[in-house]
C-alpha cells in the first residue's frame, strides 16, 4: 500500500497549513510554519516479535512563498521533517522537500503549468517491503498545457520526468527514471462538474539491467471531477492498465485500476475525506516484477465545540507481490489502520492535536506481520 500509506502519513505528520495571516513584501506572500510533535511508539522496528518502544520528537520547519503576477502566479516551498529518537538514536532521520510551481494563464483559454519537486526522504520500516528504512532522492519535473474550446471542452497534455535514486547499496536495483505522458479531454456538463477521458503512457527505465525490469504502462481511464463548493469536491476515475516488460521472458499484467479523492462537509460541524486506489507499482522487493495495491482510507471530523474537533480515521489495504524471492514467495499483505484524535484550533495560526493510531499488518509470510501503536501530541504554528 505504498501510495496509500504516503497519503496517510501526510495526514498524520504536521502539515504546512496556510492560515489567514501571512507576511507581505510587496505582492509576495510569505507563509512560515513550524510543527512540533512528541510520539510514543511501541514497535519502532516494525517487527512481528521482540518489539522495542521509544519516544520520538518530530520537528517540521518550513516556508511557503506565493507571488501573483498579472494573471500568472508563482509558488515555492521548503520543509524539513526531523525525527529524533530518545533511546534508539540510530533511527534518527531527516527528510527534506523543496518545490516550485509556475502557473501561467494566457487569456481565458490557454494555461501552462511548470513544476519541479525534490524529495530527500525515506520509506519507513512499517511501509517498506523489507522492514528496513529505505532512503532515496527523488526529483519530478513536469509541464502541463491546457486549452479550453467550445466553452464546455478542455484538452490537456502533460509530461513528467521522475528520477529515483536509492542510497543504500542493497536498493540500487530500484534506481530508475520514469517518463509519463498524460492526456485528458474534459467535458463540462454542469457549471462545476466535468466528465473526462484520460490516457496515460509511462516508460520506466532502470539503471541496472540484470533484473530485466524495464517496462511500459498503458492506461485509458474515464472519470468525473467536481467542485460544487469548497467543502464538496472530488475526483473519481477508473479504467484499464497494461504493464509489459521489455524482457520477453518476464510476464506483465493486465488489470483494472481506479482512484478516488473526495471531500464532503455534511454540515458546518461534520466533514469527511476519502481516498481510495488500485494501482500497479514498480518493484520494491528483490525478485518481484511489481506489486498491486488496493485500498481505501477515510477520516471523519466532527466539531465538539467552537474550537475543539474530534477525528476518527480508518483504512484497509492489500498488497499483492508478483513473485518475490525467498523468504517472501507469493507474498500477500493485508493492512488495517484505525485511529482517533482531538484537534484544538486555539488561533487561526495555532493548532494543538492529540492522536492515537493502531496499525495491524497480516501477511502470509509470518515474519512480515506487524502490530504498531502510537500516541502523539503536537502543536502546529503557521502564518
Amino acid at each position: 500500500m505504498k501510495r496509500l500509506w504516503t497519503f496517510i502519513l501526510l495526514v498524520f505528520l504536521p502539515a504546512s497549513a496556510i492560515a489567514a495571516g501571512n507576511i507581505h513584501v510587496g505582492s509576495l506572500e510569505i507563509h512560515p510554519f513550524i510543527s512540533l510533535m512528541e510520539t510514543y511508539d511501541d514497535n519502532i522496528y516494525a517487527t512481528a516479535t521482540d518489539t522495542k518502544q521509544d519516544w520520538i520528537t518530530t520537528i517540521t520547519p518550513g516556508i511557503k512563498l506565493l507571488m501573483p503576477f498579472r494573471t500568472h502566479s508563482f509558488a515555492a516551498e521548503y520543509k524539513a521533517v526531523i525525527n529524533n529518537y530518545l533511546d534508539y538514536t540510530s533511527e534518527n532521520i531527516t527528510d527534506q522537500h523543496a518545490g516550485v510551481l509556475a502557473d501561467f494563464k494566457f487569456g481565458s483559454l490557454i494555461g501552462l503549468k511548470l513544476r519541479d519537486a525534490y524529495d530527500k526522504a525515506h520509506e519507513a520500516r512499517s511501509s517498506s517491503a523489507s522492514g528496513e528504512i529505505e532512503k532515496y532522492d527523488r526529483n519530478a519535473a513536469s509541464a502541463a498545457l491546457s486549452y479550453v474550446f467550445a466553452d464546455r471542452f478542455k484538452v490537456e497534455v502533460g509530461y513528467t520526468l521522475t528520477g529515483w535514486d536509492f542510497t543504500q547499496d542493497v536498493n540500487q536495483y530500484r534506481n530508475r527514471k520514469e517518463d509519463l505522458i498524460a492526456s485528458y479531454l474534459y467535458y463540462r456538463f454542469l457549471p462545476k462538474t466535468s466528465a473526462f477521458i484520460e490516457y496515460d503512457f509511462k516508460n520506466v527505465i532502470f539503471e541496472q539491467k540484470v533484473n530485466g525490469l524495464d517496462n511500459q504502462v498503458n492506461s485509458p481511464l474515464l472519470g468525473v471531477t467536481w467542485e460544487i463548493t469548497e467543502n464538496t469536491k472530488g475526483t473519481v476515475k477508473g479504467g484499464y492498465l497494461q504493464k509489459s516488460f521489455e524482457d520477453p521472458d518476464m510476464s506483465g499484467i493486465d488489470t483494472w485500476t481506479a482512484s478516488a479523492d473526495l471531500n464532503h462537509a455534511f454540515s458546518d460541524r461534520s466533514s469527511i475525506k476519502v481516498v481510495a486506489l488500485r494501482d500497479v507499482n514498480e518493484s520494491n522487493a528483490e525478485g518481484a516484477r511489481y506489486f498491486v495495491t488496493t485500498g481505501a482510507f477515510a477520516e471523519y471530523t466532527h466539531k465538539l465545540a467552537y474550537k475543539l474537533s474530534a477525528v476518527a480515521r480508518a483504512s484497509y489495504g492489500e498488497d499483492d507481490y508478483s513473485n518475490a524471492i525467498a523468504p517472501d514467495p507469493d507474498r500477500h499483505d493485508k493492512t488495517i489502520l484505525g485511529g482517533v484524535g482531538l484537534k484544538y484550533q486555539m488561533k487561526d495560526w495555532l493548532e494543538f492535536a492529540l492522536n492515537y493510531n493502531r496499525l495491524d499488518r497480516n501477511s502470509n509470510i509470518d515474519i512480515r506481520d506487524l502490530t504498531d501503536n502510537t500516541i502523539s501530541l503536537g502543536v502546529n504554528f503557521a502564518l
